[in-house]
């Protein structure tokens, strides 16, 4: 039976009620102030959540957190992938002859970030999309085509982060939609290629730890980084298709 239908329906219900407290409630607007968090997470965890409930109802829930889990099995150029995002970074850094503020990424800076990007990112999201939606729709259309579904969905529900002072909200909104679609190609054909979603996981968190070092680091805005960035992700995307279409 496919769940695509009730997934998207608990998915955006979880996380539209989520972003009206965030809207309407003071002080919700950034998940760093003790009102916001709680707020951020459910928004941010809809995808997740959505999987969680529909896999226990199923049975298959077990199945589902051992994928998050498991490492074995897992092939080379998937682990590249994975943490390709940090090799796009690289190239921001070179172009700018290293980080201006390089001093203000200190040990601590750098572990709060991948731990607010992890909660606040990756854990919340993959399990839905490429846990749950991602294998239904390649089963149905193909993995390419079920990509670039999930990448549109994906970018859909990003949306309202427009309408509230957010990270996002920085970046003009075709340039992030590009983004997300080439996300959705690489996340898609690790998918294909690996029953495991710890490899989506990382390549998902070192997306926003990356922009975010970028911004920290005084390597311009959100914005010029988005863009410096965009035909090497899409690049990364190619060679990933061109990888699972040689393996026949």
């Amino acid at each position: 039976m496919s769940v695509a239908a009730p997934f998207l329906a608990l998915t955006f219900l979880i996380s539209l009620i989520a972003f009206a407290g965030i809207y309407k409630i003071p002080g919700a607007q950034t998940p760093e102030s003790p009102r916001g968090l709680p707020v951020w997470l459910l928004a941010v965890w809809g995808p997740s959540l959505a999987a969680i409930v529909l896999t226990a109802r199923s049975g298959e829930l077990a199945d589902l957190l051992a994928r998050v889990v498991m490492l074995s099995g897992v092939p080379a150029p998937v682990w590249a992938m994975a943490f390709s995002p940090v090799a796009a970074l690289a190239l921001v850094v070179h172009r700018h002859g290293g980080i201006p503020q390089a001093h203000v990424l200190t040990n601590g800076v750098i572990a709060k970030l991948v731990l607010l990007n992890l909660v606040l990112g990756p854990l919340g999201e993959e399990l839905g999309w490429r846990g749950v939606l991602q294998p239904e729709l390649a089963d149905q259309v193909g993995w390419v085509a079920g990509s670039l579904v999930v990448g549109a969905i994906w970018f859909a529900w990003h949306l309202p982060l427009w309408l509230v002072d957010s990270p996002q909200s920085e970046i003009p909104i075709p340039l992030f939609g590009a983004h997300v679609m080439a996300y959705a190609v690489i996340l898609g054909a690790m998918t294909h290629l690996s029953p495991s979603l710890a490899p989506a996981i990382l390549f998902h968190l070192w997306v926003n730890v990356a922009a975010g070092l970028a911004l920290l680091g005084g390597l311009g805005t959100s914005a010029s980084y988005f863009r410096a960035t965009l035909l090497p992700y899409w690049g990364i995307a190619f060679a990933a298709t061109a990888w699972v279409l040689a393996l026949g």
